[in-house]
């Protein structure tokens, strides 16, 4: 007998079963089914909990399986063979039936939640002057094929033959309602039936007269091949084209050799990258202009400072007020605060061009705001209180400005990294490690501009060197550029506007002998001011 093997059965080895115990899964099953599946090895899990966890991960599989194909099928281009220039997609034929199946849908579903808005449009329009209610007009449609567009009547009676096809601001052509229905695009509706008998889209290029369409060139009539819509990128970019077009001499000439190739432009780029989910975007931003956005944003984080302020006021314990009256004070304290921010402008602006002047506008708002408010407070309302109305200013006007910084801060990244993606930026050294070459180095490290990267200073001062300056080595002295620093720069700048006119004219000679690209700044705003170069 061996000797290494035991006396007893009590230690005899014998292979594992695995039989199933209620309540618990196989664990070596279920690690080689793993191993097989490219998944990794769990514990054991008790047998209900992981048939739970099974159903989770197969009803998981299919939804994620399910998005993709949707995604996929929803972002497919509208326009078959656009994945070219816009010239070379002539083959382009029709709308697949999923973009057709949206027009209906949703042309449909707007004239029936829309016919109150059409009825009472049509009556204002009546009184206006008791003219026809809708105007019909001659466009050129999908393959060059003409039809006749409907809006509601916004000018004169036989405007076309007292003036030009285009109107610009302050047309005396123009009825006072059409004025409105014009400001608010809702002149644009009947068009929903032309959607919907399919002489046009909700989305496309917008249809142009016979007129004009024969000042197009044969690329720009490629755009023909795409059915026109309602609303397009060239109707949000030129959403304010009569005011463009209000100080112009000869309205029709501007606008045929200005306005419509950049209209065409726009247009042929939708038909390049068109899909549901881009008409869709569309669509929202013509219903929603840029300002109800801004209005939408500047909402939600006052409503979110009012929330933090009614925590930070009431020691996060709920405030004993009902839900009537939380809903009232909030609803006063926005209204206010967004009515002072339209006031002074903040809903035109661009949101990530943020600085002091902006900051000076939105802290006069609100705190106009916060005055009325004081004010109602003072008159016996008696809520809120008045330090919740002064913990909320001071939360709005931190939260609205970080929220514009951050934005700023975004563009400004973005933008470094797109012309840092053109163009590799210039090696730049500074002459000077005083105020002004640190300012230099400041403004081109934070902003990134003009394409330029500061590498080294150069300065007469011992002191100076060897130690870094916002992380910008200080190599020695300026004579440190003929000992192969000249190699690995492009461009030096000499910011020593105190330095006597001997030494400006010896760093003069010595870069002429580098044969280095040189400037002379006396101030950053300066930058680039005066070039010498040898």
């Amino acid at each position: 007998m061996n000797e290494l093997q035991p006396q007893t059965n009590a230690f005899r080895i014998r292979p594992r079963r695995h039989r199933w115990r209620p309540g618990f899964v196989n664990r070596d099953a279920s690690r080689q089914m793993a191993r097989r599946n490219g998944q990794p090895c769990a514990a054991s899990v008790p047998g209900p909990i992981a048939a739970i966890l099974s159903t989770a991960q197969a009803t998981l599989r299919r939804a994620t399986s399910f998005l993709r194909t949707a995604v996929r099928w929803v972002e497919r281009p509208v326009f078959p063979g656009t994945s070219g220039p816009a010239h070379e997609t002539a083959a382009v034929r029709a709308f697949p039936a999923a973009k057709r199946l949206y027009d209906i849908v949703f042309s449909l579903a707007g004239l029936v939640a829309l016919s109150p808005a059409f009825l009472l449009i049509g009556a204002l329009i009546k009184i206006a002057d008791g003219g026809d209610i809708f105007y019909r007009q001659i466009r050129i449609g999908l393959q060059g094929r003409p039809f006749r567009i409907c809006k509601f009547r916004t000018m004169v009676p036989a405007a076309e033959q007292v003036g030009p096809f285009v109107t610009k601001d302050g047309d005396a052509r123009i009825t006072w309602i059409g004025r409105i229905l014009r400001r608010t695009k809702l002149d644009e509706l009947p068009q929903l039936w032309n959607v919907l008998t399919g002489e046009m889209s909700l989305v496309g290029p917008r249809p142009e007269v016979p007129r004009y369409v024969q000042h197009y060139t044969a690329e720009q009539r490629d755009i023909l091949q795409c059915k026109p819509g309602i609303t397009d990128l060239a109707s949000l970019c030129f959403r304010d084209e009569e005011v463009l077009l209000g100080n112009a001499d000869n309205l029709e000439e501007f606008y045929i050799q200005q306005c419509m190739p950049r209209k065409l432009a726009l247009n042929r780029e939708y038909a390049l990258r068109a899909n549901l989910l881009s008409d869709t975007w569309i669509i929202v931003r013509t219903v929603c202009p840029y300002w109800i956005g801004v209005l939408a944003t500047y909402g939600i984080i006052l409503a979110a400072s009012f929330w933090l302020s009614c925590q930070l006021v009431y020691d996060f314990v709920p405030p004993a007020m009902s839900a009537l009256q939380f809903w009232r004070e909030i609803s006063v304290v926005l209204a206010l605060q967004l009515a002072c921010l339209t006031w002074r402008n903040q809903c035109r602006g661009l949101l990530s061009y943020f600085s002091f002047p902006e900051l000076r506008q939105v802290g006069t708002a609100l705190g106009l705001a916060t005055l009325g408010l004081l004010a109602w407070w003072a008159a016996g309302a008696g809520s809120p209180p008045r330090n919740f109305i002064l913990v909320d200013f001071l939360l709005s006007l931190s939260l609205l400005s970080g929220f514009r910084v951050l934005l700023r801060l975004w563009r400004e990244r973005s933008a470094g990294e797109e012309d840092a993606s053109v163009d590799p930026p210039a090696r730049v050294g500074i002459i000077g490690a005083g105020s002004t070459g640190a300012k230099l180095a400041l403004e081109l490290i934070v902003k990134r501009k003009f394409g330029r990267v500061i590498v080294a200073f150069f300065d007469d001062d011992s002191q100076k060197w060897q130690k870094r300056i916002h992380e910008v080595p200080v190599v020695g002295m300026p004579e440190c550029l003929l000992d192969g620093w000249s190699e690995k720069l492009d461009e030096v700048v000499i910011a020593m506007p105190s330095a006597p006119v001997e030494r400006i004219r010896e760093l003069d000679e010595l870069l002429r002998q580098t044969g280095l690209r040189f400037y002379t700044v006396s101030c950053p705003i300066k930058f680039w001011g005066r070039q010498q170069t040898s």
